[in-house]
Formats: structure tokens, sequence, C-alpha cells
């Protein structure tokens, strides 16, 4: 059994938000608040902690299914009456017990091992990481003793003139011994408004003679959290210079690291180069040497060594090695694009498999498609593959040169080789060698091969 539990406080309305959506599940770089929590904790450690949930505790509970267990504060009482719920879900073998707030998401994980090693070295009851904030209004001020030993936390409610001078804050982030922790907090009384506040097992503690640690966060603005939308822009705009300045030091070039979006979940190779006003969100990986942008966006998708994906955008699709793409393409979800292909302005494919070396320039239109190696597509080109009720594809052969303006009505075939003239409606399939002209497209010859080349 684990020596550590962590309990993450989840339950809060979050009235400031004014949104449907529960707090935690606001998104940040590509994540929820909650879940860069779990992600810090993990990397301290924990691999599956307690989630205290309340308000919208369904929704909060679908989020972090099979990585956290979820308990739920039925009656919002406080938060010391939330880690008591949480307490409750955690092992008696446990020797400490981590606290943290879903709506913290910048504590990264080498402070919660801080203050884990923190209460454990020196046997403390409790050690609770602080903050010196330009503005302290709202957070519960660190009261001294004149050694400089911590005496208590007062929440900012509660204090009087003098304490609200102090710049020493509370950050919500705590380390407990789980033995001292479980005989307290049942004893934490219900301050005048009913709540029972975590913040006053600090003064608890103090009065029977133990040890309350403090752990600095070297930042302020690690330890904020959002209670409200300028909160959680501030809070992007932190993670966002965070997740570059990680980037660069990888030997990623980022031109202009303010006006590039890059998700928590992205990953970018050597020497790739990303150009301003680009977004990559989800899931996506940028293989080394790619140039990405200006004006890009990819999204949940693979895009190879050495593209170029100018102006353009990239939905849950694999881009291999070598390609161009770009201006004002629009690559849909499903999309498989083999090396070397050239993919240009104003085209838009969508569930299409794209062999090596195709040509697709501009204007046009492949949905529910596969295309083999070296074909061309001409301008204005498309397939119909929409009949009012099914979807039905396209299969074009190696080598065959589709020209310009052609409709290509699905289900149909253009075997290996064969061409279609400007403005034929292909309703057929096109045995391989054939040209067919017209509308709808009629055969006029067949082309002349030498299939003995490769012998």
């Amino acid at each position: 059994m684990t020596a550590t539990g962590a309990v993450v406080l989840a339950a809060g309305q979050g009235t400031r938000m004014r949104s449907r959506v529960p707090k935690v599940l606001h998104p940040l770089a590509g994540r929820s608040m909650l879940d860069h929590v779990l992600a810090a904790l993990a990397e301290a450690g924990i691999e599956q902690p307690v989630v205290v949930v309340g308000h919208g505790a369904e929704a909060v509970e679908a989020s972090v299914a099979g990585r956290a267990t979820t308990v739920r504060q039925e009656s919002q009482d406080g938060t010391a009456d939330a880690v008591r719920c949480g307490l409750e879900q955690i092992g008696d073998g446990v020797r400490q017990v981590l606290v943290a707030m879903g709506d913290a998401p910048l504590v990264p994980g080498a402070l919660f091992t801080e203050l884990l090693h923190a209460q454990a070295e020196g046997d403390a009851r409790i050690a609770l990481l602080a903050s010196r904030p330009n503005d302290a209004s709202g957070y519960g001020r660190i009261v001294r003793n004149p050694d400089g030993s911590v005496r208590a936390i007062v929440e900012d409610r509660d204090a009087d003139q003098e304490t609200q001078g102090l710049g020493e804050v509370n950050a919500g982030a705590y380390s407990f011994d789980a033995t001292w922790l479980r005989a307290n907090i049942g004893a934490v009384r219900a301050s005048p408004s009913g709540e029972r506040y975590l913040t006053d097992l600090v003064a608890m503690a103090t009065a029977e003679g133990g040890t309350v640690t403090v752990v600095s966060a070297p930042r302020a603005d690690l330890a904020m959290g959002i209670n409200d939308r300028s909160g959680l822009a501030a809070a992007a705009r932190i993670m966002r210079d965070e997740i570059a300045e990680r980037h660069m030091r990888n030997g990623v070039t980022i031109v202009d690291p303010a006006n590039t979006y890059i998700d928590a979940g992205v990953e970018i190779g050597e020497d790739a180069r990303i150009e301003p006003w680009t977004v990559l969100s989800g899931t996506t990986t940028i293989a080394a040497e790619a140039v990405i942008g200006p004006g890009a966006q990819v999204i949940d998708s693979r895009v190879g060594a050495r593209t170029v994906v100018w102006a353009s955008v990239i939905e849950e699709s694999t881009v291999a090695e070598d390609v161009q793409i770009g201006p004002y393409s629009h690559i849909r979800p499903g999309c498989e694009i083999g090396p070397r292909c050239r993919i240009g302005n104003f085209a838009e494919l969508k569930k299409a498999r794209v062999g090596a070396g195709t040509q697709i320039h501009h204007f046009s239109y492949l949905g529910d498609a596969e295309l083999g190696d070296g074909v061309n597509i001409g301008a204005g080109a498309i397939t119909a593959n929409f009949d009012g009720s099914t979807k039905h594809r396209t299969t074009i052969g190696d080598g065959a040169f589709i020209g310009v303006d052609t409709m290509l009505r699905a289900p149909v075939s253009i075997g290996p080789g064969a061409r279609t003239g400007a403005g034929a409606v292909v309703t057929r399939d096109v045995p391989a060698g054939e040209t067919v002209v017209g509308m709808p497209a009629r055969r006029i010859g067949t082309r002349r091969r030498n299939l003995e080349a490769d012998a």
C-alpha cells in the first residue's frame, strides 16, 4: 500500500465564472484545470488521488474516470469537511496526505514533492504552500510568531487591518501527517458562516506544540487559484509562456511566442519552426524540421518531418514527411496524406487517403476518397460523395490524371493511369489507361503505356 495519498478539492460551484460548466472543468492549454492538477500530482508520484466533487458532480466524475477515485460532498460545509469526505477513501496505511485545490492548475509537481519532503523530514504536523502575490486580497494570511514560526492562518474575511497588511498568504496546498489529520479533522469548528475551514488546523497544530512548515512558491503566480474568466486568461498566458519556453529549450524555433498557442499535450521535434499566429491543439505531434505557419491550426494530428503547413487547418489526420500544405487548405478528420504530396490553395479533404507524390494544387474537394501514388488533381475537381442519404467512396489509381472541373460521382473508381478531360462528369468506373471526356463522361481512347518499362 502506498505511503502517500492525495485529496483534490473540486466541489465548489465557482459562481464568479458565471458558467454552467463546473469551474474545474474549464479548459486551459488543451486540458481542464483539474487535469493539470492530476498531472502535477502524478509527477509527484500520486497516481490515484481522491477527488471531492459537489457542483456538477456527474460531469467531474466522468472527466476523471479511471484516473482518480471520487467522493461526493453532499453538503457544502467548507474545505475541512471536504477533506474529511476525501479521507474516507484513503487507506489506513497512508502516512502522508497531500491536499490540492482543483482550481489551482499552475502548481507544478515539483512543489507538491517539496511539500511532502518538508512535512516528512521535519516531522511536522503540516507543511503548507505559501506565496507573496502583489494583491493579497481574498487570501488567508499566514500569521507568524516573533521567532518566525507559524502561529495560524487567518482568512481574509476574518482578518483585522493589521493582519490584512501581511503579504505572505496561504496558497491552498498542504501535506499532512495522516494520523494527526484523521484525529483532528472532525474537531474543526464551524465558522459564523457555517463553514469549516481547513486552515483552522494550523492553529490547532501549533496550539498543541506541533510544527507547521512553510514551503514558499518561487513565483506567486504558480500558486494562483482561478476564480473568474480574467483569472483563467491570466493563467493561460502564464502556461502558454512556460510551454513555449520548454519547447524552445528542446530545440524548437518559435518565432513569436506571444502570438503562438501550443497546448500542453503537444509534442514537437528538434529544429521544427513554428511561425506566428499558429495554434497547435490537443495531442498533436510535429516531427523534426517541420515548418508550421504562419496562420496554421493543427488539431489532434501528426505532421511528418520537413513538412510545411502554411495558413491551413489540419484536424485529426496524419501527414507524412516532405509534404507541402497551403495556403488556405483544410484537411478534415480522417485523412492520411502520404510523403511528398502537394496540397495547395483552397483544397479540402475529408476521410481521404492520399498516396505518395500526389498533387492537389488548388480549388478542389476530395471526400471519402482513396488516391494512389503520383495522382494529379486538376483545379475545381470534386468527389460528389453524398447522394442525399449515404456517403460513398471514390478510388483513384496510381498515376491517374483528373482534369480541371472534373466531377466524380461516387461510388466510382478511376483506374491506374486513366485520365479525365476538363469538365468531365464521371458516373461510371474508368478502366486503367482509359481517357474519358464529356457530361456524362465517355471513353475516347486508351493511353499507350510501356508496361515493359520496368522489365
